[in-house]
Order: C-alpha cells, then structure tokens, then sequence
C-alpha cells in the first residue's frame, strides 16, 4: 500500500487552471455537499467556463476524485510544515498524531459530508477504509523508521506501530467520547506520548 501515499504525496503536475479547479471544486463540496454541487456550480466558482472544466474533467466522479486526493495531498503537506520545527523524531511523531487527529476532526469538507451525506461517506472511511489507513500507515511508518535509523527507538516492526497509532487516531475521530481525550490538544498529546512510549 506504500503506493498509494507515493501516488498521494507525488509531485504535483497541475497546471495552474486545474488547480483552480480543484480549489473550486473543495470549497463547492463544503458548501454544498458532492451529491448537489454540480460541474456547472464548479466552473462557477473557479470563474472558468464550464467546457474548461469538462476538458480536464469529462466526468464528475473523475473530478471528485482528483479534488479528494488534492486536499489529502494539501492535507499531509500542513502536517509536514506543523511537524517540521520537532526536534526529534519522536516529537515528530507526537506532534503528528496531535495534529492529525484535530485536523481530520475539524477538516470543514469532512465535517460536511459526514453531517449531510453520511451514508455516501462512512463506508469509505470504515468498512470500506482500507485505503485510508493504508495511506495514514505508510506515512506514519515511514517517520518511525527515521527513528529507528537515528537510535531513538528500539528494534520495532514501523508497520505494525504505525497501524496501531492510526487506528488510535481514527477511532478517536469517528467515535468522539469516552476516556480518551480527543477535543483539546494537550491531552491527546499526553496520550500519543504514551502511547509511543509503550509501542516502540
């Protein structure tokens, strides 16, 4: 599944009026949900003509999924640039966990979409989740090994740590509540900490 996050953290090759689309096509997602927002309410909000739209995009769903994986790959770029400043490995795990799952909970298109069009949604970010964990894995993995190449952490299976951690991570978004804090950073800061601590 490493794949998937090269395919997700490629170089970016849009041109700068596929770009403006996708920007439109996000903001027109959160405003009006995917189920509604028409290719005709896209090329509006990127003020192009809708053939420019259809050039690059002959079909809706070709457009969801572009913009989907546009804002995943905006999505992991911030958290590199909040991890960036950590000083080891380890805070980069920890800041990473943090901002993950704040950003994931607090993500405006997500949010939509799971109070408006739950039923379309859900099985992509559960039963049908794979993916999603398989990508969140791949890059989780991919900093612990960092760590392990520098002697902060012991001999460890990353894989196995990172799935761990993420599936933490997801179930402290989907299912909000409990003991385990998941509204306010500090906390889940104390719990990623401890949480690394135990795992590698």
């Amino acid at each position: 599944m490493r794949a998937l996050l090269d395919r997700v953290r490629g170089r970016d090759e849009a041109d700068g009026t596929t770009r403006q689309i996708l920007d439109a096509a996000v903001a027109t997602f959160e405003n009006l949900g995917i189920r509604r927002a028409t290719m005709d309410d896209i090329a509006r909000a990127a003020r192009l003509g809708r053939a420019t739209v259809y050039r690059r995009f002959p079909q809706k769903s070709d457009l969801v999924r572009a913009a989907l994986l546009h804002e995943l790959r905006r999505f992991l770029d911030g958290l590199d640039r909040r991890i960036a400043a950590a000083p080891t490995v380890r805070e980069r795990l920890v800041e990473g966990f943090v901002g993950g799952v704040a950003g994931v909970r607090d993500h405006p298109l997500l949010s939509r979409l799971l109070a408006t069009e739950p039923h379309d949604v859900l099985p992509y970010i559960t039963v049908d989740g794979a993916p999603v964990i398989a990508i969140a894995r791949a890059y989780l993995a991919e900093h612990i090994r960092q760590g392990v190449a520098a002697g902060e952490f012991g001999p460890a299976d990353p894989d196995q740590a990172a799935e761990i951690m993420v599936r933490i991570a997801h179930s402290l978004v989907l299912t909000p509540g409990g003991v385990l804090p998941a509204a306010d950073d500090e906390p889940t800061r104390a719990l990623a900490r401890a949480q690394i601590d135990a795992l590698l």
